[in-house]
């Protein structure tokens, strides 16, 4: 019976070791740094006129696939900026969307993470200009305060940022007592 517990007590021992170290290496661990709680303010907001998603934006095959409502119900405008509107979208499954319209443009675009993301990053787009910089914009959950790249720092105004202009692959998202890199890509 002894030899029972003891072989039970090593089996959680290893289990527990092997999910931690699992943790650390797999879902990024000891390099993500946790910011906030990854809640969204902006979606506490009350709903006005203008969080209502244009037509064009609900009749992408996108927003069927992604969008918790066909009529993208709960979205929110976060910012602002010239033709650039920036929405934050409940998504399936506990999904939030960021959905980006340029009126002049007419263009549209969107990404979608799970919640838990804005913990430790942010939800972004980052697109490629003709001048070959790019335009990023995202949704960060409470507690991210700025985001910087180029070391130009912009803050966080209703859970989302925009930086224009950015060169390279860098992009730092933080608040006043931690900060975490995304890599862009390529």
């Amino acid at each position: 019976m002894r030899k029972r517990y003891l072989q039970f007590g090593v089996a959680v021992l290893v289990a527990a070791t092997t999910a931690g170290l699992l943790t650390q290496l797999g879902l990024g661990g000891s390099d993500k740094v946790q910011i906030g709680s990854g809640s969204v303010s902006a979606l506490a907001n009350a709903a006005r006129a203008a969080d209502t998603l244009p037509q064009n934006v609900l009749d992408y095959p996108f927003a069927d696939r992604n969008f918790a409502s066909p009529n993208g119900a709960g979205s929110r405008l976060l910012q602002e900026q010239g033709s650039l509107k920036l929405y934050a979208v409940p998504g399936k499954g506990g999904m939030l969307c960021l959905v980006e319209v340029d009126s002049v443009a007419q263009t549209a675009g969107g990404a979608c993470a799970d919640r838990n993301s804005l913990r430790t990053g942010s939800i972004y787009m980052a697109d490629r200009q003709e001048d070959g910089s790019r335009l990023v914009v995202g949704l960060l959950g409470d507690g991210h305060t700025y985001a910087e790249a180029n070391g130009k720092r912009v803050p966080v105004q209703n859970n989302a940022f925009v930086l224009n202009d950015v060169e390279g692959r860098d992009l730092t998202v933080g608040s006043p007592s931690a900060s975490q890199h995304v890599d862009l890509g390529g």
